[in-house]
């Protein structure tokens, strides 16, 4: 996959047509615990958005409603196939990203500036689908008398009202302590910090992403820079 910086907005429709029953469509599933999930049928003529599995299984089902006569006599305008690509990967496809791997954690990353001082980081599988069921740490360690500076370019992180847990949202949420802190504004669905500079306190700071098994959404980009305050 190309380096995520490639890629500041999705390159497909990432509202795809809803589909009926008497559409032909593909039908995406995932391992969710011990059950399948659905994540969406896909159908028309948009380009679906790239999926990832959270375990180790993803079906596909093509389930065609035309004629056959209708498929074969528009196979000129290829409005009745489609071509995929498919890569198992490790680490959840983000070696790309330029920061230290947190061995302790399946994703896990730490920013040091005394390796960069600027830099960009994306939700997991950026920019299609994030997998669900997925949490990852951005962990920035300045040199004394730096804070952090995260400034979002695109974001997309579904959820509802103040982002709690009642309403099972996935979210975005930053703290200033190693240890987890209630009280700070989380960010998902129409609650966004684009348009904003989030700053830390400190010389440490860290932002979690979250996500339940329930919602389906593109994720997020983001550049960091260490600052003096």
């Amino acid at each position: 996959m190309p380096p995520a910086a490639e890629y500041e907005r999705p390159y497909y429709n990432s509202t795809p047509r809803r589909c009926d029953e008497k559409n032909d469509h593909l039908t995406a599933h995932v391992l969710f615990d011990t059950r399948m999930s659905k994540i969406d049928d896909f159908c028309g003529s948009e380009t679906p958005p790239q999926l990832m599995s959270t375990q180790t299984f993803l079906t596909l089902e093509f389930i065609a409603k035309s004629p056959i006569s209708v498929r074969e006599s528009s196979r000129s305008d290829k409005k009745y196939r489609f071509l995929l690509h498919y890569k198992f990967v490790r680490d959840l496809d983000m070696q790309d990203m330029k920061a230290a791997r947190n061995p302790n954690k399946v994703c896990g990353f730490i920013f040091n500036s005394s390796q960069a001082t600027n830099g960009t980081l994306w939700s997991p599988n950026y920019p299609g689908y994030y997998p669900r069921q997925t949490e990852c740490d951005y962990v920035f360690h300045g040199n004394e008398h730096e804070v952090v500076r995260i400034y979002f370019t695109y974001f997309d992180v579904e959820g509802y009202s103040q982002c709690n847990d009642d309403t099972k949202s996935d979210f975005v949420i930053f703290s200033n302590y190693q240890t987890h802190d209630r009280t700070n504004r989380r960010y998902c669905g129409t609650m966004t910090p684009l348009g904003e500079a989030i700053m830390s306190e400190s010389n440490y700071f860290r932002m979690i992403f979250k996500s339940n098994g329930i919602f389906d959404a593109t994720g997020f980009f983001a550049r960091y820079q260490f600052v003096k305050p």
